[in-house]
């Protein structure tokens, strides 16, 4: 006589599935099927990667410039000692080193070139960092990042007026000088906030001189000058917001606490 298949549920009640029917994950005589398992070796263009972060770009990628697969309008500075926040664990850190980043879509941690139809859209001709970033592997660090990486002097160290221009905004916009100043304001020392106000305008006069005598364009000065200061602010505890000629400057709570 043939055995009936019976699944006893938590709640006691017993699951009779009709004679022709199969249950997801059994055979049809009951037994729990093998689990078959595959290993990943390849990129499967899931675009996961692609939805969490943007890769940097490196040295040997300047042949994606000069192709035109992308253009200075694509990438953005991430100047030395800026602070970020990590798309993956939600922490912030302190960039050790200056770095040129395709931009990612506004408000997102996606990379500009993805599309959720089709994943990247320039896939064929992609940056070394996604060629070389393995997700199914342990190892996903890009080796000889330092002196991979490409950077502001690679693009524009030939050209002298706007060399002087970035080294100018180093010397008056640094960020370790910033942070500093920014914790001496959130611990207290009012006295600080002209200071702060001194770089604002500094960052922003450089940016508004780039537009009129080199005829930069907006969305290339965060190549040249990485983010505004205005920008960043956030993530070092403090908004800052002009209102007129004025500037106001207001401590987070999390930077309070």
């Amino acid at each position: 006589m043939e055995k009936s298949f019976e699944i006893i549920l938590p709640d006691g009640t017993v699951y009779k599935p009709e004679k022709e029917s199969v249950v997801q994950g059994y055979d049809p005589d009951g037994k729990p099927k093998k689990m078959k398992f595959s290993m990943k070796t390849e990129c499967q263009r899931c675009g996961e990667c692609c939805k969490r972060d943007t890769p940097v770009i490196l040295k040997e990628d300047i042949i994606l410039l000069k192709k035109g697969v992308i253009s200075e309008k694509d990438i953005y500075t991430i100047r030395e000692g800026e602070k970020i926040r990590s798309f993956i664990d939600g922490d912030t850190y302190y960039s050790s080193m200056e770095l040129i980043k395709l931009r990612p879509i506004f408000a997102s941690s996606t990379c500009l070139f993805y599309d959720p139809e089709v994943g990247c859209t320039i896939y064929e001709m992609r940056p070394t960092v996604c060629r070389e970033f393995e997700c199914w592997s342990q190892n996903i660090t890009i080796t000889g990042l330092e002196e991979r990486r490409l950077t502001r002097n690679d693009l524009f160290g030939s050209i002298d007026i706007v060399k002087e221009a970035i080294n100018k905004h180093e010397e008056k916009c640094s960020l370790y000088k910033f942070n500093d100043i920014v914790e001496e304001f959130v611990s207290g020392k009012e006295e600080i906030f002209e200071k702060i106000v001194e770089m604002i305008l500094f960052d922003s006069t450089i940016r508004d001189w780039a537009k009129k005598k080199l005829e930069i364009q907006d969305d290339v000065l965060p190549l040249l000058f990485g983010r505004s200061l205005m920008e960043i602010a956030p993530l070092y505890g403090v908004l800052i917001e002009k209102e007129g000629e004025n500037f106001l400057i207001k401590v987070m709570k999390e930077a309070e606490q």
